[in-house]
């Protein structure tokens, strides 16, 4: 009896310590749900940064044409094989991270783009500077293989509008040449 009644008087005290470590286990759980909103901005910068870097180590290869096998790993072997020749071509012995094909199959007959990883950023930058050499590229009936940084949306965009503007501004001094030439031609006949 005398046990029963010293564990009935120790209850209290075992009760108030068991209240303030629920009330600390409250207070953890509030700042974690309070971390756990703050978290996707965190994730979102963290994703932002990963998806950065792989920007900044991958190209685009444009006018590749598709393989005809109707199974998905052949036709992914063959463009592997595909871009070796074309790093092979530009004298580039960098091992690739990963190779595919972007997008959906089209309707048009245009081959889909391939996205090429490389293992760093200055690899694709060396690449990038090779990529004049694409120029003397074997390519048969199909059109000249193109190379391009891996680039956001928006950065595609303003990419195409200054290359626009460079072309029409070419265009207009070659039409400023010519009508140069042919009026000092003009004079000397004269």
């Amino acid at each position: 009896m005398t046990t029963v009644n010293g564990r009935c008087s120790a209850m209290p005290e075992h009760l108030t310590a068991l209240e303030s470590e629920l009330g600390a286990q409250r207070a953890r759980l509030e700042n974690l749900k309070r971390k756990m909103k703050e978290t996707p901005e965190t994730t979102k910068l963290a994703t932002t940064d990963f998806k950065t870097e792989e920007r900044k180590r991958s190209i685009v290869a444009i006018n590749i044409p598709e393989g005809g096998s109707r199974l998905a790993h052949d036709n992914n072997k063959m463009d592997i094989e595909k871009v070796s020749l074309i790093l092979k071509h530009l004298d580039i012995g960098y091992q690739l991270n990963a190779v595919y094909r972007m997008g959906k199959t089209r309707d048009d007959g245009r081959p889909r783009l391939i996205k090429i990883i490389l293992p760093c950023s200055a690899s694709q930058m060396e690449i990038m500077r090779r990529a004049r050499r694409l120029r003397s590229f074997p390519t048969g009936q199909c059109p000249p293989v193109y190379l391009r940084p891996s680039m956001t949306k928006e950065e595609r965009e303003k990419f195409w509008m200054e290359w626009i503007q460079r072309r029409q501004s070419r265009r207009n001094s070659q039409d400023t040449q010519h009508k140069s030439n042919n009026s000092t031609a003009d004079t000397v006949i004269m």
